[in-house]
């Protein structure tokens, strides 16, 4: 069996599958994107931890406007493994509230991407409601697919789909794994990174072309690593400043 091919043709079929159902809602995203930079709204994401963070934000080729979320617990706590510990109530719920004070979020006009493959955990319920629950628009990038047959982890019972403005579907199978593999217990190669960072490129084309529409050009970053290019990003940076985006 030739894995690398048969990864492949996956991957062929994962994306073509992306392109036949999500773009009408890929289209409307973009738009609500160039309406939020016009009014000079906040554009958030957050990402459970897995590649939109690290590929959408501050890249070369990508739109200046868009801006991270990102937040941490850290207790660092050493002692006993008790029944009493393993009794707590250890979820995330009603951190968001602080974490929406603390961002630059402001609630109506702002758009909050949320990616998350499973939908379920309490800490992304909980943003989500939250966020929503101050005007914020939502834009779930999940499986549609995977979530609908697990059991939320958020005492809501909702999963992130269910709460979203707006849900594009990155199209992974329960499990987000592709292949079986013949011989090995598991299935191989996840599909909601890639299928994310897919969605999520057309999205910004799409704003694009939503605000050339307009007549307007949002700001696209330069490499730092050829001439010019951090004085060319800093002028950007002020522009963003100026009119958002």
């Amino acid at each position: 069996m030739n894995i690398i091919e048969a990864y492949q043709k996956k991957v062929d079929e994962l994306l073509a599958t992306v392109r036949e159902t999500q773009m009408d809602k890929i289209r409307e995203a973009g738009k609500m994107m160039a309406d939020a930079m016009c009014a000079k709204k906040n554009i958030v994401i957050h990402d459970t931890g897995h590649i939109i963070n690290g590929e959408m934000i501050q890249r070369s080729g990508g739109l200046i406007a868009p801006q991270h979320l990102r937040y941490y617990l850290v207790t660092e706590d050493g002692g006993l493994v008790t029944p009493e510990f393993k009794a707590k109530n250890l979820n995330m719920e009603g951190m968001a509230e602080l974490v929406y004070r603390c961002s630059h979020m402001t609630g109506e006009g702002d758009i909050l991407f949320i990616g998350s493959v499973s939908g379920r955990s309490d800490q992304v319920v909980d943003l989500a409601l939250t966020c929503k629950s101050h005007g914020v628009k939502i834009i779930a990038v999940t499986s549609l697919d995977y979530s609908s047959q697990v059991k939320s982890a958020h005492t809501s019972g909702k999963r992130l789909y269910e709460v979203a403005d707006l849900v594009i579907d990155n199209c992974a199978p329960l499990g987000d794994a592709m292949m079986e593999l013949p011989g090995y217990e598991m299935p191989f190669g996840p599909a909601s990174g890639i299928a994310a960072v897919y969605i999520m490129w057309q999205v910004y084309a799409a704003c694009i072309e939503e605000m050339d529409k307009r007549g307007l050009k949002p700001g696209i970053l330069k490499s730092s690593n050829t001439p010019g290019g951090d004085e060319y990003n800093l002028k950007l940076e002020h522009l963003y400043q100026e009119r958002g985006y």
